[in-house]
């Protein structure tokens, strides 16, 4: 685990955390140890997609080192991509949120690996599901699937997701000025934040 550097020598000192090179390069290693986890030759099922985040989950050798400690921003770091599957390792602290979003035509599994995170989904006319996730808990979605997850306790708090195929595009919600709610197509490796719908509704976000 290591905490937000001030500097980083050979970087450009205006780039901003999401933007380093770390972000998207995995070490070899731990990218290594979670393909040989991977079985399956083509696109993962949710079921096995949930299966190998709790693999990982469960081996803390593999994620601790991918581990982040940033206040400000939810930082997120790749642990294994090809062409069947990306694997993320996420790191939240107090405050952090996505927002409602969906992983288009991605499939998802994740599981918390330390401290605890909630996950929402809609439910209309009002309100919202809530789903508290703790060390050793996982979920599945669907293509789809809409949610969203935010910090609850720890710090930081660890979930591993895994995306089939790999995820392209997201699908983020937002709620615009007359009220109407509203999908934003973004690239995959884009940061998710908390959009407005939690202005509108507090009780949904």
């Amino acid at each position: 685990m290591t905490s937000q550097p001030t500097s980083t020598p050979g970087l450009d000192p205006t780039v901003t955390p999401q933007q380093w090179w770390e972000v998207t390069a995995p070490p070899a290693d731990l990218a290594a140890r979670c393909a040989a986890l991977i079985e399956h030759t083509g696109t993962l099922g949710i079921e096995e997609l949930e299966t190998l985040v709790q693999q990982l989950a469960a081996d803390p050798t593999i994620w601790e080192p991918m581990v982040i400690v940033d206040a400000d921003r939810r930082r997120y770091r790749l642990l294994y991509e090809d062409d069947r599957i990306d694997v993320w390792v996420l790191s939240w602290m107090p405050g952090q949120g996505t927002g409602f979003h969906d992983h288009d035509v991605s499939g998802v599994g994740f599981a918390c690996a330390a401290g605890e995170v909630i996950e929402k989904q809609m439910l209309l006319p009002s309100g919202a599901t809530t789903v508290t996730l703790g060390a050793g808990d996982s979920r599945q979605g669907a293509p789809g699937y809409i949610h969203s997850v935010a910090h609850l306790d720890g710090a930081p708090a660890v979930t591993i997701h895994a995306y089939s195929p790999p995820l392209e595009r997201v699908g983020q919600y937002h709620v615009d000025g007359d009220g109407i709610l509203r999908r934003a197509v973004e690239h995959g490796r884009q940061e998710l934040l908390d959009v407005s719908i939690a202005a509108i509704d507090p009780e949904r976000a």
